[in-house]
């Protein structure tokens, strides 16, 4: 079933109102008056159905998947990092302080998969647009694009001697087995030759490297 706004308490009368005690300036603040949320209750409607127990609100989840990527948090921190921060809760539509999390970090997944790359895209697309609108961004800044290429490891085993010498062996016994004839061997070398090469010599020894 589509969103509906935040729920109301009995209470509320007696609470003080979140934008009478914020810093109105404050950059969240001023970005929550540019954001166009009325265009993301528009644009994702359509992929809840019709009936049925209804969603968490549309500004809220959009808020709190731009404070994830603004802040660098995980999905389980900007819900931890929301119950304290009061200019969070004002940019996800709050009025009052709220003590309890909102939703489960595991609910920002579905909701990223029930939105899929198209809603992700106009969340960025409504981002970009609110930028510019504000001065924040200019359009010649956005004719280039930067991208990370951070080296990532991966599970690559270095070609030691060992594992070489491993390999050739193997790639000769398949080769004896079906009959290809090889130039060289190192199957029939007796093991000390084979290691011969990587031998190191030591300081005083006879083969030239020290003084006899």
């Amino acid at each position: 079933m589509p969103p509906s706004g935040p729920s109301r308490d009995k209470n509320d009368l007696f609470r003080e109102r979140l934008n009478a005690i914020l810093n109105m300036r404050h950059p969240l603040v001023r970005l929550s008056g540019l954001m166009p949320w009325a265009r993301f209750d528009e644009a994702f409607d359509r992929f809840y159905r019709p009936v049925g127990r209804p969603a968490k609100p549309t500004r809220l989840m959009v808020a709190l998947h731009y404070l994830k990527h603004v802040y660098d948090v995980s999905d389980e921190e900007v819900v931890e990092r929301w119950v304290e921060n009061a200019y969070w809760q004002y940019f996800s539509g709050f009025e009052f302080f709220q003590h309890e999390a909102p939703i489960d970090a595991s609910t920002m997944t579905r909701w990223r998969k029930r939105i899929g790359p198209e809603g992700l895209e106009e969340m960025l697309k409504a981002s970009v647009e609110a930028a510019l609108d504000s001065g924040t961004a200019k359009p010649n800044s956005l004719e280039r694009i930067t991208v990370d290429t951070t080296v990532q490891p991966k599970a690559v085993a270095h070609p030691t001697d060992s594992r070489l010498y491993l390999k050739q062996s193997r790639l000769a016994r398949q080769a004896k087995r079906y009959g290809v004839v090889l130039r060289q061997s190192h199957l029939g070398w007796p093991r000390p030759q084979r290691y011969a090469p990587a031998a190191m010599p030591t300081p005083g020894s006879s083969d030239g490297c020290g003084a006899n």
